[in-house]
């Protein structure tokens, strides 16, 4: 099944990036991004998506309030929009663009995902309801009979060809005509009376004068019924034709033959008197019975006792009755809206009449639409919304039931992005499949299993009666999901991530549940994969401080809270300084300065590395280029700046170190950009390409933590490098014979490749002494010198450069 299409729409690109990136991990396909209002228009009318995600500030002039609209009236697109703190002022403008939904930007995944599905959910129901509203319009139109539809007040808003062509008028003569005038004069008293009847909630009937365009009058049968539906006040005319000569000249003639619907008459004595073809055809009769056949006779047994029972309630108590019924008709099960109401001057002659219409099409519509509402389209999972209801479910009996126990397991697969990268969508879809199977098939009839979206689903057990029931669940889950997937050739191995709740738990709400055990899952995968996890309150704890921690990291940014420290690299000869490593700090108020091993992981996993390392890198430049500027003997000196992974993968990234080169005016081969060895070899040809790139810029490249990776002997030699840097874990403990010879082969594998060595970590003149032996050309640590600040170096920099202040002790 196609993955739902969402246009991302931020004018920030790495907010995109990061959103683009929690959409595609929950299973959806995105689009874009788009910037402004302009370009949210032009994708939409070139890829016509499902929905769009969309901040409420776009460059231009239009804002993301203004373009939900124009996408909404436009192209039907529903509109999930975003909204940062401090844009509160603008919430009429967004209740009128009538958006899906409003979330704080960025958002919670959970309220994502959850408004994304509910929005898109809305949408496939809206447009069913259009289908059936055109189809109705379309039946509307070709009844034979002609009928209008009326306001309150008698004016005509609609009719049907029939009707314009009873009275003589072209395609436009009937709209804002009145009741009353459709009529002779003298007749007003007739519609008066209609109108009034229709007013009350009565059917109205009459016999009245008409009048066509052209003057003429005719007879004509009017029947006006009081609305055509609960939501709607209008009324529905009903106008036959009559001719005058006959029995009963002051009645209509009807011709029930041609009647589109079924209409059929049953005296007291359980006899069918009379049942037009449309009624025939409902009741699966061959031909129409002759008058007086008995309806054990001549209808199926089920429907014939059904219609016996409420005929004559009819005629006892002389009171209509309404009433859908399913009986058997033909081998297969039908479902006929009947209205049955009493006929005949009086009590002798009483019958029941009845009208019979088949709404089996409907109400088969009516339970898809209801299980679309709430169930996943894909595996036919319940859903999140009735997830959550069997969860409130489950609370509620847990509340008045004191040994009553319910477990929540929170599940998704590891690493099925790869499956979906490697092997595309439609496998991964058929991966999906097979995991609700066997997810099912693990648990027992009363429990629920859910889809919530992309790999995440949720296990509901009920009446559990003890943990270790639980647990034993739980281990068959992994094991299903363990064993082999054998799909279209392929054989898939994948392992899941579990997240658990077990009452008894004091919740009020389902959300609160799902979130606890969402963050158990969160717990589990960060401890390796293919475990699970049992929520406690530590782990609530810690998923808030890292919220806090994300949320000050932003203002941080905002603030400008972050700052440089500087560790000098030497030259292991002769102890000259040749250059100097760029390492962030955060200074937090009231908690002093933030260990990068706090915050730096924080940033990595929420995108915000990508605007920080942007800002580290202009920082340092600008800080070398003043150097440079001020001390002559700087200018063959380097400085040293971190690239990330996700930094490396921005499509800009090139083009952002070219412009930060030019704005700070650094020359650029006093710039080193280290990348780490796995961050290289996450994606080899992709990485070679950019270095490659960034080569021709003039800048120098360097790997750093060389040693701790993967890296093959043909990629490195293919890598346009100039350094590697040897890591910490070896120079630590480079007395030891087997680290020694590390380290040695590092060295000469570099210098082989005709590249420098700098080794991190030193902090021994033993090391320093190994190192030289290998004629290693340069080293940081804290032998030399600690991370120093900006007037430090300057300081350094005055003194010639020869040697840095030596680590305090």
């Amino acid at each position: 099944m196609t993955p739902p299409r969402i246009l991302v729409v931020e004018k920030d690109r790495a907010a995109a990036a990061a959103l683009a990136e929690r959409l595609c991990a929950h299973g959806y396909e995105t689009l874009g991004p788009a910037a402004s209002c302009r370009e949210a228009l032009e994708a939409a009318d070139a890829h016509r998506p499902d929905l769009a995600v969309m901040d409420l500030v776009l460059e231009g002039a239009c804002d993301g309030a203004d373009a939900a609209a124009l996408l909404r009236e436009g192209h039907g697109i529903p509109v999930v929009l975003l909204s940062r703190n401090g844009e509160a002022a603008r919430l009429d403008e967004v209740r009128k663009a009538s958006v899906a939904c409003l979330l704080p930007n960025p958002p919670d995944s959970q309220a994502l995902i959850g408004a994304i599905e509910t929005a898109l959910a809305a949408s496939r129901l809206e447009i069913a309801r259009q289908r059936l509203e055109a189809s109705s319009r379309a039946v509307f139109a070709a009844t034979p009979t002609a009928l209008l539809l009326l306001e309150r007040d008698g004016v005509v808003v609609d009719a049907n060809p029939a009707a314009h062509k009873l009275f003589g008028c072209g395609l436009e003569g009937l709209a804002g005509a009145s009741l009353a005038g459709l009529l002779a004069p003298g007749e007003a008293g007739v519609a008066a009376t209609l109108l009034a009847a229709a007013g009350g909630g009565e059917t109205g009937r009459a016999v009245a004068k008409g009048m066509r365009l052209d003057g003429s009058a005719f007879p004509v049968a009017l029947t006006l019924a009081p609305r055509v539906s609960e939501e709607d006040g209008r009324m529905l005319l009903e106008a036959r034709a009559t001719r005058q000569p006959g029995v009963r000249p002051d009645l209509p003639e009807i011709d029930l033959e041609s009647a589109p619907e079924g209409f059929f008459v049953i005296d007291a004595e359980d006899r069918l008197r009379l049942a037009n073809a449309a009624a025939g055809r409902i009741f699966g009769l061959c031909g129409a019975p002759p008058a007086g056949t008995p309806l054990e006779a001549a209808l199926p047994e089920e429907l014939a006792g059904a219609l016996s029972r409420d005929a004559a309630r009819v005629i006892a108590w002389n009171e209509p009755v309404r009433k859908e019924m399913t009986v058997a008709v033909g081998g297969a099960d039908k479902t006929l809206l009947v209205c049955l109401f009493p006929m005949g001057h009086d009590e002798a002659s009483r019958m029941a009449a009845g009208l019979v219409t088949d709404i089996t099409d409907r109400k088969l519509l009516e339970s898809q639409l209801a299980h679309m509402a709430f169930h996943d389209p894909l595996t036919g999972l319940p859903n999140r919304s009735l997830c959550l209801d069997r969860i409130r479910q489950a609370i509620e009996r847990s509340k008045r039931r004191d040994n009553y126990q319910y477990a929540v397991i929170f599940l998704d697969l590891d690493r099925f992005k790869v499956i979906n990268d490697s092997l595309g969508h439609h496998m991964g879809d058929r991966l999906l499949e097979g995991v609700a199977k066997r997810l099912r098939e693990c648990v027992r009839g009363l429990d629920t299993v859910a889809r919530l979206g992309g790999d995440e689903f949720v296990v509901l057990l009920e009446e559990t009666g003890s943990y270790r029931e639980i647990v034993r669940i739980v281990k068959r889950i992994r094991a299903a999901i363990g064993t082999v997937f054998p799909l279209c050739g392929h054989d898939i191995h994948v392992s899941c991530s579990m997240g658990i709740v077990i009452s008894p738990c004091l919740y009020d709400k389902p959300e609160e549940l799902l979130r606890n055990a969402n963050i158990a899952l969160h717990r589990a995968k960060s401890e390796g994969r293919n475990r699970f996890k049992v929520f406690n309150t530590r782990m609530l704890e810690d998923a808030i401080r890292l919220m806090d921690l994300e949320s000050d990291l932003r203002q941080a940014l905002r603030r400008g809270e972050f700052f440089l420290d500087y560790q000098p690299i030497l030259a292991l000869r002769d102890r000259r300084l040749t250059g100097f490593e760029a390492l962030v700090r955060w200074r937090r108020p009231g908690r002093g300065v933030a260990s990068p091993m706090e915050f730096i992981p924080v940033a990595e996993d929420t995108g915000l590395i990508v605007p920080l390392g942007a800002w580290v890198l202009r920082e340092a430049c600008r800080t070398m280029a003043a150097w440079q500027e001020a001390f002559p003997e700087s200018r063959a000196m380097s400085m040293s700046v971190n690239l990330s992974a996700k930094q490396l993968a921005q499509p800009t990234m090139v083009e952002d170190v070219a412009r930060i080169l030019r704005e700070t005016g650094l020359d650029p081969h006093a710039l080193k950009l280290e990348i780490t060895e796995t961050v290289i070899m996450d994606n080899p040809e992709v990485s070679i390409l950019r270095l490659k790139r960034l080569k021709e810029l003039g800048v120098r490249l360097s790997v750093d933590d060389f040693g701790t990776g993967y890296s093959s002997l043909s990629y490195l030699q293919r890598f346009p490098i100039d350094t590697l840097k040897v890591d910490r874990a070896f120079v630590s403990d480079i007395e030891a014979s087997e680290n020694r010879k590390i380290v040695g082969a590092v060295v000469a594998l570099a210098h082989s490749l005709g590249l420098d060595v700098v080794a991190e970590g030193v902090e021994l003149e033993t090391q320093s002494d190994v190192l030289t032996g290998f004629a290693c050309e340069a080293g940081q640590g804290f032998l030399f010198s600690r991370p120093v600040c900006r007037e430090d170096v300057e300081r350094m920099l005055e003194q010639g450069g020869r040697e840095a202040t030596p680590a305090a002790s």
